[in-house]
């Protein structure tokens, strides 16, 4: 009797136990329907549709981020056609950033003249709310990152697309370029401008590129500096052209902010690059932000321990996402290692960098 009580105490105990998360909880092929801590394998399937000969992945969603940002990827071969019908959004900040391949993006608003560039690795452009925009893939290998402000609107894939599935998790499905984005009904239109895309069929892209952008006169297209835009207007930043700072505290770190809460305004995010060396001294220091947040590796293996969760390795192409009030710590084992960051508010893991920075011209750290 006595060891059939303490039996039962036993086994009632073990089932209070709450047991350790593992990388096979964090690791997830689809975005959450909550706000969790969680990493996406670089093209993992995660909400994917087609639409047309165009992939879309959603790494980072309206629900799984609290709708504070969308974070996407866009795979698909070389076109002669546009990827998307021009038009502009009232609520969503879009960005665009060029992962590997060339795709071309084109910007006007509010009357100013059309500004087109040739986007190629690390490059990046910035569509604000009200400015005209499309785009088109020019390489077989191409894959666009896009990052957009509010979340949700992959909804928009959604309704357009037909979801996707691949066992072999191939970047795009190999076909034919297929167009059909230059033609839409009063009805489709009326349901897009539900998504927040109103269409402006009688935009022209203009075809004038010379090295890579238009206007040409007094325009610096990988051959001079990139300031970040004046609040509410579009613009682009060439790789390693942009501002950079230098935060030596733990380890090196060079951080290349693309959108800064002066560029976001009301929508309050920021959005910048980071490039890790191995870290050598001390050691990483922790975060909790108030805000949510997502790292994408560019280029190296990041290193990541989430809350509770075992330390996680990214490689290229890989998602983490970090909820508001949750602590992490990264760093790079390797040599060398770039990643996209994107955060919710103004006090981010970029700002907090560069408020300990200096200003500096290069692309990569000191050798000492």
């Amino acid at each position: 009797m006595l060891s059939s009580t303490i039996f039962l105490l036993v086994s009632l105990g073990a089932g209070l136990v709450k047991s350790s998360p593992t990388l096979e909880d964090l690791f997830l092929e689809n975005a959450p329907s909550s706000p969790r801590a969680y990493v996406i394998p670089h093209y993992a399937n995660s909400h994917a549709v087609t639409i047309d000969s165009q992939l879309y992945r959603f790494t980072v969603t309206g629900p799984s981020s609290g709708y504070a940002f969308t974070l996407m990827s866009t795979n698909a071969p070389s076109s002669d056609s546009l990827g998307v019908l021009p038009h502009i959004h009232r609520e969503h900040y879009e960005n665009f950033f060029a992962l590997k391949g060339r795709f071309q993006l084109w910007a006007e608003k509010d009357g100013n003249e059309q500004q087109a560039r040739l986007l190629t690795q690390g490059d990046y452009g910035s569509v604000v709310r009200n400015t005209t925009h499309t785009f088109q893939i020019l390489d077989p290998d191409t894959e666009m990152v896009g990052v957009i402000v509010p979340g949700g609107f992959e909804d928009l894939f959604y309704y357009l697309g037909t979801n996707y599935t691949s066992s072999t998790d191939t970047p795009y499905v190999p076909t034919t370029y297929n167009d059909s984005s230059t033609s839409v009904d009063s009805e489709t239109m009326e349901t897009l401008e539900s998504y927040d895309v109103f269409a402006q069929l009688d935009f022209e892209p203009r075809r004038d590129l010379i090295n890579g952008t238009a206007p040409v006169n007094e325009t610096t297209w990988h051959d001079g500096a990139n300031d970040l835009g004046n609040a509410g207007e579009p613009y682009f930043v060439a790789n390693g052209y942009g501002p950079k700072y230098l935060n030596s505290k733990y380890g090196y770190q060079v951080i290349q902010p693309l959108v800064t809460s002066t560029q976001a305004q009301d929508l309050n995010y920021t959005l910048s690059t980071i490039s890790l060396s191995r870290q050598t001294k001390n050691s990483p220091p922790s975060y909790t932000l108030d805000g949510a947040a997502a790292f994408e590796v560019l280029e190296g293996m990041l290193s990541i321990q989430i809350g509770e969760y075992p330390l996680a390795r990214l490689n290229m192409g890989d998602v983490a996402f970090i909820p508001a009030k949750i602590n992490f710590t990264y760093y790079s084992e390797v040599a060398f290692t770039k990643v996209l960051y994107v955060s919710s508010g103004t006090d981010g893991v970029d700002q907090q960098l560069i408020s300990g920075a200096e200003e500096w011209d290069f692309v990569t750290f000191p050798k000492y």
